[in-house]
């Protein structure tokens, strides 16, 4: 996987000091380009005191995947700018078209000026252009910027979460180009035209889209894409396999997922909370998490019994599943076991241990003392109503109406048939 570069062509006299907000616009793009997956290329990441401005940025640009040039008032008349614009066509002419150029006209510029300017020999028209305009304001890049760069980042496989995009463009391949133009329509993606190869990338791209509501009920553009999508699909595996990835990915909130990765990456401490009221949801936030084709592996101890006993009755417990999973049932020693848990660890993601009740005390401090490599998922209605435990963190959690939304919405798409209606969890240990 390889990030694209983007040499970002921009004129230095844009500065506060000369009245104009150009600059605004050079560091809102610089961040765009960071978020959508690429490496922005600007001359002050670049040049040092006494390097020859010309020879240095014109050897980077030969070593990047494309150019944006930002049209400013002042871009119009720089001597630099037209020189970087020669050399990112001449890389062009010789890389089969495959280094991209894409000029971005910014408030003060209008395409009809661009023949006239200085620029005019690099005929920029004969370019798809992309107009940043002043009602946007600069910190609203324009989403044809991301239209334009996704053939680059799909050909690099440089997409937000590329081995899991490739895993659903699969499994949504033998859709037709009018279903996938359709549905990347509803999914405010951009497809190619007598490209669907490309365009289902975009599609899949578009289902792992976050997409929160606001409450239960809300419309949502998933739901009218999976409703498009799913009959088309003719195994049922597979239907429910586009539906076990998309609902998690468009309701759990990326925050959450990326601090349950950063929990179940840490030497110690791996204990998560996360406020919620359904059987399915903690599931759903590991399936979140994991970004990758196949979930980190989830289990729920059934403790045999409360009270006297019952911390030491889910140790065993939580033994009992792990020497089922990973020694078929033979026993094995601690040290055993944790070569086992770390091999599988970084083959497949930390193993998780899901728990329908508010954290113990006591209960967490002898998990983590016996099993250091687990991650711990503790979900209830009542966590964080009175406070965190001590060494625990906090998941972004959804409201009552937002994780019903989730749960119901898998529940509508998914074709297992007499599937019953999520019941709450309200504190049962299942």
């Amino acid at each position: 996987m390889v990030r694209p570069r983007i040499f970002v062509s921009h004129s230095s006299r844009c500065t506060a000091a000369t009245g104009c907000r150009c600059r605004e616009y050079l560091l809102s793009l610089e961040r765009h380009l960071t978020d959508l997956g690429c490496d922005p290329v600007v001359d002050k990441n670049i040049l040092t005191g006494g390097d020859t401005w010309n020879s240095k940025l014109l050897h980077r640009i030969r070593h990047c995947h494309g150019m944006i040039v930002l049209l400013s008032p002042h871009a119009l008349t720089s001597y630099h700018v037209m020189e970087e614009v020669i050399a990112a066509t001449a890389q062009q002419a010789g890389d089969e078209k495959n280094f991209l150029i894409l000029p971005l006209t910014l408030p003060g510029v209008r395409r009809a000026q661009l023949p006239d300017s200085r620029l005019g020999r690099a005929n920029l028209g004969r370019y798809d252009m992309v107009d940043w305009t002043a009602d946007a304001g600069p910190d609203r890049p324009p989403a044809k910027i991301g239209a334009s760069l996704r053939p680059l980042l799909v050909r690099l496989g440089c997409l937000p979460h590329p081995e899991l995009t490739e895993f659903v463009a699969e499994l949504i391949a033998e859709l037709s180009d009018a279903v996938l133009e359709n549905s990347a329509k509803i999914l405010g993606v951009a497809t190619l035209a007598y490209a669907d190869d490309t365009s289902r990338y975009f599609v899949a791209q578009g289902l792992l889209r976050e997409r929160p509501v606001r409450d239960l009920g809300d419309p949502c553009d998933l739901r009218k894409a999976l409703t498009l999508i799913l009959p088309r699909i003719r195994r049922a595996e597979d239907r429910q396999t586009v539906v076990d990835v998309a609902v998690p990915f468009a309701r759990v909130p990326r925050q959450a997922a990326e601090q349950l990765r950063r929990i179940g990456r840490a030497p110690s401490g791996r204990v998560a909370l996360l406020r919620s009221t359904m059987n399915e949801t903690p599931g759903m936030y590991v399936r979140r998490a994991s970004e990758a084709p196949e979930t980190w592996l989830l289990r729920k101890p059934v403790p045999r019994h409360h009270g006297a006993g019952f911390v030491e009755g889910v140790v065993a417990e939580i033994r009992g599943l792990l020497q089922k999973e990973f020694t078929y049932d033979d026993p094995c020693s601690d040290e055993v076991l944790d070569r086992l848990l770390a091999r599988h660890e970084e083959e497949s993601g930390p193993v998780t241990i899901v728990f329908h009740q508010p954290p113990d005390a006591e209960l967490v401090s002898r998990l983590l003392d016996e099993y250091r490599r687990l991650l711990f998922l503790f979900a209830h209605p009542q966590i964080g109503t009175d406070g965190a435990l001590a060494g625990t963190t906090a998941l972004q959690a959804l409201t009552p109406g937002q994780e019903q939304d989730m749960v119901y919405t898998h529940r509508d798409f998914s074709p297992s048939e007499g599937a019953a209606r999520p019941t709450a969890a309200a504190g049962d240990v299942p």
